[in-house]
C-alpha cells in the first residue's frame, strides 16, 4: 500500500489535518491578539503622555501666559526632535500639544522608540522651566504629576 492509499484508508490523517489547521489558526489568532496589545499599549502611553503634557501646559499657563508658554514648549520640541525626529509630528496649538498627526503618521519602527522620545520631551521642558523660573515652577509642577511615575 503506498502512502497516498493510507492517507485515504487512514481515518486518523483526517484527524491530523484538522488538528495541523486548528493549531495554524490558534497560532495566527494569538498573534493578532498579541499585535492587539501591543498597539493597545502603545497607545496607553501615547494617552498617558498627552495627559502628562495637558497638566503640565495647564499648571504652568496662568502663571507664564500662553505665548511664554507655547514658546518653551516649542522649544522642548525642537531640542526633543535631534535626537528623535518623530517628534516632529506633535503640533503645539493655543490649547496645548496635540497627538493627532502623531498618532497618524507614526510608523511601526518609530513607536518603539515613542516611549524615550516623550520621556526626553518632559525632561527638555523641566529643564527649561527650571532655568527659567529658578525651580520654583518646577517644585510645584513635580508635586503634582510625582504619581505618574513617567520620569
Amino acid at each position: 500500500m503506498s502512502d497516498p492509499e493510507k492517507n485515504v484508508n487512514d481515518p486518523d490523517s483526517g484527524e491530523e489535518e484538522k488538528n495541523q489547521s486548528s493549531a495554524s489558526v490558534e497560532e495566527k489568532v494569538k498573534e493578532r491578539v498579541s499585535q492587539a496589545k501591543t498597539q493597545a499599549r502603545k497607545e496607553e502611553v501615547l494617552e498617558i503622555y498627552e495627559d502628562l503634557l495637558q497638566t503640565i501646559w495647564d499648571r504652568i499657563l496662568p502663571t507664564l501666559g500662553r505665548v511664554t508658554v507655547i514658546a518653551i514648549v516649542e522649544r522642548a520640541l525642537v531640542l526633543t526632535k535631534e535626537r528623535y525626529p518623530s517628534i516632529a509630528h506633535l503640533e503645539v496649538t493655543p490649547n496645548g500639544v496635540s497627538f493627532e498627526i502623531l498618532r497618524q503618521r507614526l510608523g511601526e519602527e518609530e513607536r518603539m522608540l515613542l516611549r524615550e522620545a516623550l520621556k526626553e520631551l518632559i525632561a527638555n521642558l523641566i529643564d527649561i522651566l527650571a532655568m527659567l523660573t529658578g525651580d520654583i515652577l518646577v517644585r510645584q509642577l513635580l508635586k503634582e504629576i510625582e504619581g505618574r511615575k513617567l520620569l
